[in-house]
C-alpha cells in the first residue's frame, strides 16, 4: 500500500505543473507575522507590508468590503439532510464523474490526515471523503457537506477563494481570514465545464495545519482535471444516446425541420429539410452541429457559444426528450409555413418523357436518354421478387428510385423501410437491423426495440450506403435473407420474415469484395439485379428542366409567383460539374429562391457560399480531376480534407467525424480528388 501511494503522489505532481507557493513563505516560516498583518488590516483598514501573499490580501481586502466576520467563520450555513440530497441531485453529473477519483485518492488521505472535497461552483461542500479522524475534527468547523464555504460567507479559504479567482489556491494558517480555523490548511483547484470553460465546482484537500504536504495542491489540481474527463466521457455518452433514441425520427419522411439539441443548446444533429424550413420562416440560425471535441478547454481553444437556439424558436415546435425517466435533451419540430394562396396562377411544372405520371416514377423528372432508360428498368423490376442494387454517387436520388419502385411493387400497400447504412456506428447499425429485447445491453430502450428488417415484413426494406456495412455484420444479414428468419439481439427465439430488399451504393462493391471489404457471398445475394443511376454531370440536358421544377414546386409549396431563370444563370448551371448531384441543385435553388425576391434568378441571386464557376473538361491539366480543375470551392475543399487527414494521422474515421460528415461521404471525396489515403497530404 505504501508504495501504491507513493505512486498515486508522484502521478499527481507529474500531472500537473503546480507547485506548492508555500515552502519557505512568510505563511509558513512566520506564521505571527501573517497574524500580525491581519490585525493590522483589521485595525487601520489597510496592511504597510508586504509579507501577506497578493492573492490572501486581496482576499482579506474582499472579506473585509463583505463584513465577513473575522472571529469565526459563519456557522449558520449547513443544510439538513433532505436539503441536501435535494442539492446533490441537481449536481448529480458532477457527483457521479467524481466518485472514481475520490475512491482512488481514499488510501492518500487517510496516510496524511487529509480529507477531500468536491464542491459545488456556489461553495457548498457536496461530498466528503478522508480520514476520519480529521473528519471528526472537520465537523466542528462545519467542513462537511452541506456547508457554504463561499468567500463571502466564510472568509479566505482555498474553496472559497479558488471559485472567487477561477484558479488553483493554497491557504495555511493564518492566512485564513476567520480566527478559528487558523489552525487548519486547505488546497482547492477548480472544475470547468470542459466544453465551455465555466466552473462547475471545485475539489479541495483540507487538514490541521500540520498536514501540509508539496502534493496536496497538485493532487486537487489532478482531481480537477481527472473529474473534467469523466465529464467529458459522460457528455459523449449522452450525445451517443440522444442520436441512437432519434434515429426513427430522424429516418422518417416527412417536411418538417428537425433540430436535436442537447440539455445545454447546443446542436447535435439537423435533417435535410431543416435549412429550408427555416429559410421560409425567415430564422438564421448557424446550423453546423457542434462538435465537442474541437470545443475542449485546452490551448485557449475555447470560443464563447452563438445566441442561443431555443430561445430563438417557438416554444411550441420543442419537446424534451425523456429516456427512463430522464430528460437527455431537445429535438425542435419545425413545421413549414401553411401555403398561401398563390397570387399568379402557377402552371404544371414540365413533365419527364415516357413517364406515368400515376407512379411513383412521375416525381423522377428528366429527359435525358440514359436517366429514361434507368427509370423504364426500375419500373420493370418493380414488380420481380428478387433483390435489386442501385448504384450512383451520392445525392442522384437513389431514394426515389427504391420508394418509387416499392410503390409500383405487389408489396405497394406495406412499410417502405429506409436505413443508411453509413451514417451509424457498429454497434447502432446492428441494433437498428435486428431489434433488441428488453435489457439487452446497458441503454437499451424499455420494452426493447422492433428492428428496421422485422418492421419492413410484408413490405421493402431499403438500405442505403450498404457497403459502409461493417464486415461482421454482414454474415448476419445475410443469414436472414438465406433463412427468411431474424433474432433481435439478446433473443433466441427466431422471427419470421418475409421482405423485399432494395440496396444501394456510391461504392465500387465489385473492387471492395477483390479488397477484402464485403462479402462475396453477400454481394451477389443482393446483386441479383443492378441498375446504375447517371451522376447529374451525365444529364446537363436534364439541368435546366430539374432547376425549373424545383421553383414550380417551391412557389406552389409557399405561394407566390414562380420564378424564371435567367439564359446566364441556365448557362451556368448547365456548365457546373454538380460533384453533389441533384441534392446540390436543389440546395442551390431553394437557397436562391428564399434570397431573392425577384421574378428573374440571375447569378448574382446565389448565396455566396454557393456560387458556381463555369467547369469545362478542354483545360484540365495533367494530373487533375475535371471537378477540381478550374474549380476554387473544390480546391479549397480538397486542402482542407488533406490537412484534417494529416491531423488524424490518416485515420479516416476520426477525420470524418472531424470534418462532420459520413465516412462514406468521406470515400467519395478521396476518390473524387484523387487523394492517396496512405499519404493524404
Amino acid at each position: 500500500m505504501k508504495q501504491r501511494i507513493n505512486n498515486y503522489k508522484n502521478n499527481a505532481m507529474n500531472a500537473t505543473n503546480v507547485k506548492t507557493t508555500l515552502r519557505g513563505s512568510a505563511a509558513v516560516e512566520h506564521p505571527r507575522k501573517i497574524a500580525k498583518a491581519r490585525e493590522t488590516l483589521l485595525s487601520q483598514g489597510s496592511l504597510s507590508d508586504d509579507s501577506v501573499r497578493p492573492l490572501i490580501r486581496d482576499s482579506w481586502q474582499r472579506c473585509v468590503s463583505d463584513a465577513v466576520n473575522p472571529l469565526v467563520a459563519n456557522k449558520t450555513i449547513e443544510l439538513n439532510e433532505q436539503q441536501l440530497e435535494s442539492v446533490r441531485e441537481s449536481y448529480r453529473e458532477l457527483i457521479s464523474a467524481s466518485e472514481p477519483i475520490l475512491r482512488d485518492a481514499k488510501d492518500l488521505l487517510a496516510e496524511s490526515g487529509t480529507i477531500m472535497h468536491l464542491v459545488a461552483p456556489t461553495g457548498m461542500i457536496l461530498c466528503s471523503h478522508g480520514d476520519d479522524h480529521t473528519r471528526d475534527l472537520a465537523n466542528d468547523f462545519s467542513l462537511v457537506p452541506g456547508a457554504n464555504w463561499n468567500e463571502s460567507v466564510a472568509g479566505t479559504n482555498a474553496i472559497g477563494t479558488a471559485l472567487n479567482v477561477g484558479s488553483a489556491v493554497q491557504v495555511h494558517a493564518y492566512e485564513h481570514f476567520c480566527e478559528n480555523i487558523n489552525n487548519w490548511t486547505c488546497s482547492a483547484a477548480v472544475i470547468r465545464d470542459p466544453f465551455e470553460n465555466k466552473i462547475l465546482g471545485a475539489v479541495n484537500i483540507s487538514g490541521l495545519k500540520n498536514t501540509l504536504h508539496d502534493y496536496c495542491l497538485a493532487l486537487a489540481v489532478s482531481g480537477a482535471r481527472r473529474i473534467e474527463g469523466q465529464l467529458v466521457q459522460l457528455q459523449m455518452a449522452k450525445r451517443d444516446l440522444l442520436l441512437g433514441v432519434t434515429l426513427d425520427r430522424f429516418g422518417a419522411p416527412g417536411n418538417d425541420g428537425l433540430l436535436l439539441l442537447d440539455l445545454n443548446g447546443r446542436l447535435v444533429r439537423t435533417n435535410h429539410q431543416a435549412v429550408r424550413v427555416l429559410a421560409s420562416r425567415g430564422l438564421k440560425i448557424d446550423l453546423n452541429p457542434s462538435n465537442p471535441i474541437l470545443t475542449l478547454n485546452e490551448e485557449g481553444r475555447f470560443t464563447e457559444r452563438s445566441a442561443a437556439i431555443l430561445d430563438q424558436l417557438d416554444p411550441q415546435w420543442i419537446e424534451p426528450l425523456i429516456h427512463q425517466g430522464e430528460q437527455i435533451g431537445y429535438i425542435a419540430v419545425i413545421p413549414f409555413p401553411t401555403p398561401r394562396t398563390p397570387s399568379v396562377a402557377i402552371k404544371s411544372g414540365p413533365q419527364a418523357a415516357n413517364q406515368d405520371t400515376g407512379s411513383g416514377f412521375a416525381r423522377l423528372v428528366g429527359r435525358n436518354p440514359v436517366f429514361i432508360k434507368a427509370i423504364q428498368q426500375a419500373a420493370r423490376l418493380a414488380k420481380a421478387p428478387i433483390p435489386v442494387l442501385l448504384q450512383g454517387e451520392t445525392g442522384v436520388g437513389k431514394e426515389l428510385f427504391a420508394s418509387a419502385m416499392h410503390e409500383m411493387s405487389p408489396a405497394s400497400s406495406q412499410k417502405f423501410i429506409a436505413l443508411n447504412c453509413g451514417s451509424l456506428s457498429r454497434d447502432l447499425l446492428a441494433g437498428e437491423l435486428f431489434g433488441y429485447v428488453d435489457g439487452a445491453f446497458t441503454g437499451a430502450r424499455r420494452g426493447g426495440m422492433t428492428g428496421k428488417i422485422e418492421a419492413a415484413n410484408g413490405g421493402t426494406l431499403f438500405l442505403d450506403e450498404i457497403g459502409e456495412m461493417p464486415l461482421d455484420l454482414q454474415p448476419m444479414f445475410l443469414r436472414v435473407l438465406q433463412e427468411s428468419e431474424i433474432c433481435r439481439i439478446g433473443e433466441t427465439q427466431p422471427r419470421k420474415v418475409n421482405f423485399r430488399l432494395i440496396a444501394a451504393t456510391n461504392r465500387d462493391l465489385a473492387q471492395e469484395v477483390a479488397e477484402g471489404r464485403f462479402r462475396m457471398d453477400l454481394y451477389y445475394r443482393i446483386s441479383s439485379m443492378t441498375l446504375t443511376i447517371p451522376p447529374l454531370r451525365e444529364r446537363s440536358d436534364d439541368v435546366v428542366l430539374l432547376a425549373e421544377h424545383m421553383l414550380a414546386g417551391l412557389a406552389e409549396q409557399h405561394g407566390g409567383i414562380r420564378k424564371q431563370l435567367t439564359p446566364e444563370l441556365r448557362s451556368l448551371l448547365e456548365k457546373h460539374l454538380w460533384p453533389g448531384n441533384i441534392r446540390e441543385l436543389s440546395n442551390l435553388i431553394t437557397a436562391a429562391y428564399f434570397l431573392t425576391d425577384a421574378e428573374q434568378l440571375s447569378p448574382e441571386d446565389l448565396p455566396a457560399n454557393l456560387m458556381l464557376q463555369p467547369v469545362t473538361t478542354a483545360a484540365a491539366p495533367t494530373g487533375t480531376t475535371t471537378a477540381d480543375a478550374f474549380n476554387p470551392l473544390d480546391q479549397a475543399e480538397k486542402e482542407v480534407i488533406c490537412r484534417v487527414i494529416q491531423e488524424q494521422g490518416g485515420n479516416l474515421t476520426r477525420a470524418a467525424r472531424q470534418l462532420n460528415i459520413a465516412k462514406s461521404t468521406l470515400y467519395i471525396k478521396l476518390r473524387k480528388y484523387g487523394i492517396d489515403r496512405s499519404a493524404p497530404g
